[in-house]
């Protein structure tokens, strides 16, 4: 049985907030990739199937993570960060992939498949 959560989201620094429909299930989403560094980074490429999500937790003053696919082809922005904290977005589109993180302070990064 599947259930619906609604969940709000809002982009840091505009004044949108809207809210999402989050499918909640009982298998648990799998940690594909956890990076933990600081300042600019490219991380190594892994491979998702749909409905996919990045997690971030940020210690510094801007975090901004891009999506490359891994044949290097820019493919969107995942999301960016000012201030301190943390939050995630979700990928509806699987494929081989790889993040660009530019980031001031420690951050760290999570790459789950959801089910």
């Amino acid at each position: 049985m599947m259930l619906l959560k609604f969940v709000s989201i809002c982009l840091v620094g505009f004044s949108l907030c809207a809210a999402t429909p989050v499918a909640l299930s009982a298998e648990p989403a799998q940690v594909l990739l956890r990076v933990s560094a600081n300042g600019i980074r490219n991380l190594r490429p892994f491979t998702v199937k749909d409905k996919w999500e990045i997690q971030w937790d940020s210690k510094g003053e801007l975090l901004t993570i891009n999506i490359h696919t891994a044949d290097g082809i820019f493919f969107g922005v995942a999301g960016m960060q000012q201030g301190p904290g943390s939050g995630s977005s979700y990928q509806p589109k699987g494929g081989d992939f790889y993040l660009q993180i530019i980031g001031t302070g420690e951050w760290t990064i999570t790459v789950v498949q959801l089910p």
